[in-house]
């Protein structure tokens, strides 16, 4: 035997094996916690789902308000339109509505008082809330300019 060979330590492949099967048993227990996870996560059913199927009307609205912005919205209204009738649409729309006329009798009240600070960031919050934020900031501009201490 050379003296530049090395001579290999009979308990480095046992390490190694020993790693290799702790790498296996975390592996295995890994796939097990997700495939665990994955089946208890499958059985929980949406509370909405339940009030859906049982025909709940106000369910139904909630679920037509929250997919406004799905491409498909419009069949599945019409599809609902068809079990609940016509006035669907228009309880669907019906926070949308209130806030429009709200803005509309603020911005009428603006008009006789364009300093009023309290109906500035009313008109804020509700330009904010529509998700309108340059109006939002224009009107919170104006309010803060009326009331510098205004946050």
């Amino acid at each position: 035997m050379k003296q530049h060979e090395k001579i290999k330590n009979p308990f480095d492949f046992a390490q190694g094996k020993q790693i290799s099967k702790i790498f296996e048993f975390l592996f295995i227990v890994l796939i097990f916690i997700f495939l665990f996870l994955n089946l208890a996560y499958s059985q929980y059913i949406s509370p909405l789902y339940s009030k859906i199927t049982s025909n709940d009307r106000s369910a139904i609205i909630t679920f037509l308000q929250k997919i406004k912005s799905l491409p498909d919205y419009q069949n599945i209204l019409v599809m609902n339109d068809n079990i609940y009738g016509q006035t669907i649409k228009t309880e669907i729309y019906a926070d949308e509505n209130k806030k429009k006329e709200m803005i509309n009798n603020l911005e009428q009240q603006l008009a006789i008082n364009p300093k009023a600070r309290d109906i500035l960031y009313s008109l804020y919050q509700l330009y904010l809330a529509e998700g309108n934020k340059n109006k939002a900031n224009d009107y919170l501009r104006r309010a803060k300019a009326v009331d510098p201490v205004l946050k």
